[in-house]
């Protein structure tokens, strides 16, 4: 058993700092760093990024720019802390708001969250939190009540991230929603050429399995589209009639969407592989993804080059592990398996690990002894079953001699169970990123900081 020492933080950054491409597309005068989450309180691993590109946006005078994910549903808000009694740590889920409606509509049709339902949480968790977690709900909180006039979750989610990533950036990100990401440019090029969209599209997807992209459905007079289309519910998928008609038509769940109704855009919504697309062709100079958008990227990459040509402007991944501070004892499996040998094998074996206590202890001890060389020239097998006998009741003899050491063996054991299972919750890495402490947070952003100046200097 240790006191447990949480791991350095590990930053990932690929291609290095020094090797990022950001030029000016699209006429703009000024390059554009763009980078985005579902509006969750997400973990540090997407809190790097935000700094990545707040760090970069200073360097090279870019203005950076925050995308709401926020059009497919999440289910209830929740975060989980970590709490303590004793020497035992366990995890709380703490679930915010009304959860009746969360399941089934995306954050942007959800009505905000009471800043009182918060409170209520997170005062419940408060006195059991460990230490290190404390300051970091009652900012949540703070958060959240400072944050409680905004029309829908979304807006309310976006803000109260903004307010706790603020103290580590440089300058303020502007957002970006999802819900008014998709172009005219985008669906005109789409419906000039929704076949060899689709045919790019599923080629992409199935050279990539492990991006865990779905291929369109593709039909002699239907495609799928890469788009969602969203109503007052969950977005359901969109699909493109090539019948009779010399335009093509949107319908989703047989209704038909008017392209010539001006607000049309209104209801699409991008699926991943789409959102990237434009952002990286239209919106931005360069996109930072975290590590799972990574992987899909390829399909991305792949889907826009061969069906439009064109090159979409460069991309890089940022991700962090980060450990919480924790005051308690931890184990090993290794550990925990030789504490509970030890404290099955002492009882038998007392006369082994310690000292006699008397006479008495030194007398039965050689007695022991002397059975069992006996024992092993003896093929009497009564006098065998004799002998053994006899040393079993030493044994427990002397285990009522040393009564302390058999509690202590007995001890390490239930606190390398503790320690396993106290192991477990301190190598996550997924906590909130407002939990941790500020400094931990000040210290990642140094560090990609720093990365950027020693790459700069090579």
């Amino acid at each position: 058993m240790r006191m447990a020492d949480p791991p350095p933080t590990r930053l990932y950054i690929d291609p290095p700092i020094n090797q990022w491409q950001v030029t000016p597309r699209n006429g703009r005068n000024i390059p554009v760093i763009a980078t985005g989450h579902q509006p969750t309180l997400w973990h540090p691993g997407i809190l790097a990024k935000y700094l990545a590109a707040d760090v970069f946006a200073k360097h090279v005078n870019a203005t950076t720019l925050n995308v709401i994910v926020e059009h497919n549903p999440l289910g209830p808000l929740a975060i989980e802390t970590p709490t303590q009694q004793g020497k035992k740590l366990s995890v709380q889920s703490l679930v915010f708001g009304d959860t009746s409606m969360a399941a089934s509509l995306p954050p942007n049709r959800l009505p905000p969250i009471a800043a009182a339902s918060v409170d209520r949480a997170i005062h419940g968790a408060g006195c059991l939190a460990v230490k290190a977690a404390r300051d970091g709900l009652h900012r949540i909180a703070k958060a959240y009540e400072v944050q409680s006039d905004h029309p829908h979750r979304s807006a309310q989610s976006a803000a109260v991230l903004d307010q706790l990533k603020r103290p580590y950036l440089a300058e303020p990100m502007p957002t970006l929603a999802t819900s008014d990401l998709v172009s005219q440019n985008f669906v005109d090029r789409l419906l000039a050429d929704p076949v060899g969209c689709v045919r790019s599209y599923n080629r992409a997807a199935l050279a990539y399995p492990d991006a865990g992209i779905r291929p369109l459905y593709h039909g002699r007079d239907v495609v799928e589209a890469p788009l969602w289309a969203q109503g007052q519910a969950a977005c359901t998928p969109v699909f493109i009639d090539l019948g009779d008609s010399k335009t093509p038509q949107f319908f989703t769940q047989g209704q038909s969407l008017d392209l010539n109704v001006s607000d049309v855009l209104v209801y699409l919504r991008p699926r991943a592989v789409t959102l990237s697309a434009i952002m990286r062709s239209e919106v931005c100079d360069l996109f930072i993804h975290g590590s799972g958008g990574g992987v899909y990227e390829q399909v991305t990459e792949r889907w826009w080059q061969d069906w439009v040509g064109e090159d979409l402007a460069p991309m890089a991944v940022v991700s962090a592990d980060m450990y919480l501070p924790f005051d308690v004892p931890t184990a090993t499996p290794a550990e925990h398996a030789k504490a509970q040998w030890f404290a099955h094998h002492l009882p038998h074996n007392i006369d082994r690990y310690s000292e006699p206590i008397d006479v008495v202890d030194t007398a039965l001890r050689n007695e022991k002894n002397e059975l069992l060389d006996r024992m092993n020239d003896d093929r009497n097998k009564r006098r065998r079953a004799s002998a053994f006998k006899r040393i079993h009741a030493i044994n427990a003899e002397l285990a009522g001699r040393h009564q302390d050491a058999l509690d202590q063996a007995r001890q390490r054991s239930a606190d390398s169970r503790i320690g396993l299972c106290n192991a477990q919750i301190t190598a996550r890495r997924d906590w909130c990123f407002a939990l941790y402490p500020q400094s931990q947070l000040h210290a990642l952003a140094d560090q990609i900081k720093a990365s950027l100046t020693q790459t700069a200097r090579r």
